[in-house]
């Protein structure tokens, strides 16, 4: 199982919402490449990257920054306003090792056959969960889709690795929701989670039901877990 660490963006600053709610900003007063420094010195080998900016305009913001965090040599999963084919490909050239795709799969049903064969492995699906349903555009349109339903979609079209988020806990630090990726996995170990994931026992919970990822943000700034109970967690250990 991989542990990435989040590092969400707006204006260049390190910063996190309370689901998905912009009015619910916390700024943390953080340089992100120091930031990302840190997690790359504390053991990490993968980091999650999230333009909220760019979800919130429709188009990346901090590309620059991108390159500077990528430049580091983790590998970078990158997501946020990338609504377009050409946006995709600025993500990728800039450092990006996958990107994070949710608006582009769920407006139209012919995108995601055409963004595969694109983009192959480097395309990953946001699965945004809320109320039981996927949403898309920072999580203000709902699909009329179940995230199971999206993912069996998904995966007869040839995808290999989701993005799965419950909206409805992110930014809570109040624990994951582990019987939802047991539904969904499938016996896969395909799905990385996200929302809500705040100790050391929420990650052991979704490592028994087969989850290959999963991304911390808000607790890290906290104090709700370190680096190091999220990595000896991630790897089999308490």
């Amino acid at each position: 199982m991989i542990f990435l660490p989040a590092i969400d963006l707006f204006e260049g600053n390190v910063i996190r919402l309370t689901k998905g709610d912009f009015s619910k900003k916390k700024d943390y007063r953080l340089s992100p490449l120091e930031t990302a420094k840190s997690f790359l010195d504390a053991g990490c080998t993968h980091i999650h990257i999230v333009d909220l900016e760019g979800a919130k305009s429709g188009k990346p913001c901090h590309l620059d920054l991108l390159e500077k965090i990528a430049s580091l040599g983790m590998f970078v999963q990158y997501g946020g306003g990338l609504r377009s084919e050409g946006n995709i490909r600025d993500a990728l050239r800039a450092g990006a090792a996958r990107v994070m795709i949710g608006s582009l799969l769920f407006k139209n049903d012919d995108m995601p056959c055409h963004i595969l064969s694109e983009f192959g492995p480097t395309a990953m699906p946001a699965i945004d969960v809320r109320g039981g349903k996927v949403v898309y555009s920072g999580w203000l349109n709902e699909t009329v889709m179940t995230p199971k339903e999206a993912l069996t979609w998904l995966r007869e079209i040839g995808f290999s690795v989701f993005l799965v988020t419950n909206t409805d806990l992110d930014g809570m630090m109040s624990g994951a929701d582990p019987e939802l990726y047991r539904e969904l996995t499938g016996g896969n170990n395909d799905i990385v989670a996200a929302g809500g994931i705040t100790t050391a026992d929420d990650i052991i919970s979704l490592r028994a039901v087969g989850v290959a990822g999963a991304i911390v943000g808000k607790s890290l700034y906290e104090g709700g877990i370190t680096i190091a109970e999220a990595l000896s967690a991630t790897s089999g250990g308490k």
